[in-house]
């Protein structure tokens, strides 16, 4: 399981994770879960999944270099929140108006990547096997 505090950094206590690569396996819609397989190099086996529960974002390429996946504040995930339309403007005069969604709403970031990543989730795990299916 990831960390799960705002603020905390390599969320997934990966060991060098710059030497990793992430790319997205699948998004199943119906579930919020996103599957990403990470990949060691070169490698073609992926040396482990991440999974993220009940996604509220995403903003990120298809694949990318790098693996230190942290959690921004509370602070700013309401603001991306709320810059996308995903809460309300009342949530400026009634702080818990949305408590449901920024209560449990974590923003996973990945530092050092080429590319701006953002995953807005309630949960992620780091796996060593998937479902069959999934592969």
């Amino acid at each position: 399981m990831a960390k799960h505090n705002p603020g905390s950094s390599n969320a997934f206590n990966i060991s060098r994770p710059e030497r990793y690569r992430c790319q997205v396996l699948h998004y199943h819609r119906r579930l919020s879960r996103l599957y990403l397989c990470v990949y060691q190099g070169l490698r073609e086996e992926p040396a482990f999944y991440l999974l993220f529960s009940d996604v509220a974002y995403i903003d990120a390429p298809m694949s990318w270099q790098g693996a230190a996946f942290n959690i921004a504040s509370r602070e700013d995930c309401t603001a991306l929140l709320l810059d996308r339309g995903i809460i309300g403007d009342a949530i400026r005069q009634f702080p818990d108006a949305y408590a449901s969604i920024t209560e449990y709403a974590r923003l996973y970031t990945v530092s050092a990547a080429a590319q701006r990543i953002r995953i807005v989730a309630s949960s992620a795990a780091l796996l060593q096997t998937i479902p069959p299916e999934m592969r």
